[in-house]
């Protein structure tokens, strides 16, 4: 008891000093994004805070784009990435109220010819495993940045990916059964996933710096350029355009802080938005109710975590956090809220590093009135590279480059075309090349650690080539093409 009326005291104090803060934005806050922008080295980010129902802090800092020293704004659009699933499975919900829609009735009833390579997975799977991450599948993520598809091919090509683990045996994040579920609203509205996005979120919350196009972000005259560090300095990158690959649902949302601390308050709430009960209040309990245990991500602070309909749902140091994080080529983003103590945080930035979260939990540590945690240093690590055993010395391709040259097919990913030059191969996607040099015998080093493998057959041709698209599964054999 004296320890929860310590924590209450230090609130207070943290929301006195935010009321008297200079034109009421609250001094203190602005100098800890100050600082963490500073320290990761990202061009911009934006930061809202919701306490009570209230806006505490909206603000931009630093820039949308560095070449024109364009400030971040409230109404600069940022790509949220994953943050939309819970957009997805809320579109969801409102199907559920509906009656179009049951949680729980296997996907084949609604699409009789959709499957998946695993058959029990095919038979049972529902709209719950998808948005659960337990469809068996890992992510297959290589397929959304090879190969540009309609959304249905997409959905369709499902089929041809190997699962790494049994139905319903364990969390597995993946972003291609979100693509399908958001598929399937559409199918049973008889509109697009996009249409529903605006019709029932977007429109009656008053969203409207709001999108699923990043084509649309930059049609308007206050966007977010993307940019990642490499090789120790900012770099402008392109835009990923979800649509081109018949994704979207997994992460395509684009919004401004003015209009995510709108859907932050729709989330904290009941359903209803303007006087109008967009979802049931049952529903949304259902989306933010724990389904299926998950890894923590390596944070010891969060001691339990649980996958919810969009949202991850865990404890951070004792409080109930109901949360989701978003990447995406040049963008990262984080949204959260507290529900015992009504506190709500969004981060949005145009960069892909880990300062949305970092910044999060270290407002949340001030304002929970929380022994602070230095998360911008705890965060702020590259990444590990991996490291190949050693190759084998002397060796050499079996057979001259052009030998390796060829078509190969896959039935998920379709062709790859195979190129020799003068120093290498050449693996070409529609949409994306891996370069590949000599590693040993028939084994071609690739970008990001890709170890490809030729077989030839008995009489001595190349029939096919193994690509290791996907870590947590065998590599793909694509067949060469006669």
């Amino acid at each position: 008891m004296f320890k929860k009326l310590i924590s209450l005291l230090a609130l207070l104090l943290v929301l006195t000093s935010l009321a008297a803060a200079q034109g009421g934005r609250p001094a203190e806050l602005d100098a800890v994004v100050e600082q963490s922008l500073k320290a990761f080295g990202a061009p911009g980010v934006a930061v809202g805070v919701m306490r009570d129902g209230k806006v505490v802090l909206a603000r931009g800092y630093g820039v949308r784009d560095t070449k024109r020293d364009l400030p971040v704004t409230l109404h600069t659009r940022f790509a949220i990435g994953s943050v939309t699933k819970s957009f997805t499975a809320s579109v969801a919900a409102t199907l559920v109220d509906e009656g179009k829609l049951d949680w729980d009735r296997p996907v084949r009833e609604y699409l009789p010819w959709f499957r998946l390579q695993d058959r029990a997975a095919t038979e049972m799977i529902t709209v719950r495993d998808m948005l659960t991450h337990r469809s068996g599948l890992p992510r297959h993520d290589f397929l959304r940045f090879a190969v540009p598809l309609e959304r249905q091919e997409l959905v369709l090509r499902l089929a041809w990916l190997e699962p790494s683990r049994p139905f319903r045996a364990a969390y597995q994040y993946n972003n291609l059964m979100y693509v399908a579920a958001g598929y399937l609203e559409g199918a049973l509205a008889g509109s697009t996933w996009e249409q529903l996005v605006s019709d029932r979120i977007f429109k009656p919350l008053g969203m409207a710096e709001s999108n699923t196009s990043v084509l649309d972000s930059q049609k308007t005259d206050d966007y977010a350029k993307p940019y990642e560090r490499r090789k120790g300095a900012v770099e402008e990158v392109e835009f990923y355009v979800y649509q081109k690959f018949g994704v979207g649902p997994n992460g395509a949302v684009n919004s401004s802080i003015q209009d995510m601390l709108k859907y932050l308050e729709f989330q904290m709430g009941d359903g209803k938005a303007n006087g109008k009960q967009l979802v049931s209040a049952a529903q949304m309990r259902e989306m933010h109710t724990p389904q299926f245990v998950t890894p923590s991500g390596g944070v010891p602070e969060f001691d339990l975590t649980s996958s919810g309909l969009g949202w991850d749902i865990g404890s951070y140091r004792n409080h109930k956090v109901i949360q989701h994080g978003g990447s995406i080529a040049g963008f990262r983003a984080w949204i959260g809220y507290f529900p015992a103590e009504k506190l709500g945080l969004v981060a949005l930035s145009n960069m892909g590093t880990s300062l949305p979260e970092a910044l999060a939990l270290t407002l949340a540590d001030r304002l929970l009135g929380l022994e602070p945690i230095d998360w911008t240093k705890r965060m702020n690590r590259p990444e590990p590279e991996r490291k190949l055993p050693p190759p084998h010395a002397g060796t050499h391709p079996s057979r001259p480059l052009k030998d390796f040259a060829g078509e190969y097919l896959h039935p998920a990913y379709g062709v790859a075309r195979i190129e020799a030059q003068e120093d290498g191969l050449n693996v070409i996607f529609p949409a994306r090349q891996i370069k590949l040099s000599h590693y040993h015998y028939d084994i071609f080093q690739g970008e990001g650690g890709w170890l490809v493998q030729f077989v030839m057959d008995r009489a001595g041709k190349i029939e096919s080539v193994l690509l290791p698209v996907e870590p947590s599964v065998r590599p793909l054999v694509f067949a060469r093409r006669k």
